[in-house]
């Protein structure tokens, strides 16, 4: 029987579905008795897929122009 501590130490290969056989068991098991490591998985597959729909060809912001245009609007 997997601990939580392991199940949080396997999320990414839990949500990449990199487990063999006897592991995907124990999760299994694990995750019909455990609602907090449930909750747990639910999340970490909720921000893989957020993160997979973010552009890979974002521009970096520059907080310095944003800070003086804020400056300069509040003065």
């Amino acid at each position: 029987m997997l601990t939580c501590k392991e199940m949080s130490e396997l999320g990414s290969d839990i949500i990449d579905r990199h487990l063999g056989l006897r592991t995907r068991m124990a999760v299994f098991m694990h995750l019909r008795m455990c609602w907090r490591c449930r909750r747990y998985i639910k999340q970490l597959r909720l921000t893989s897929q957020v993160l997979q729909q973010l552009p890979l060809d974002w521009e970096p912001v520059d907080a310095t122009a944003i800070r003086d245009k804020v400056c300069k609007h509040t003065e």
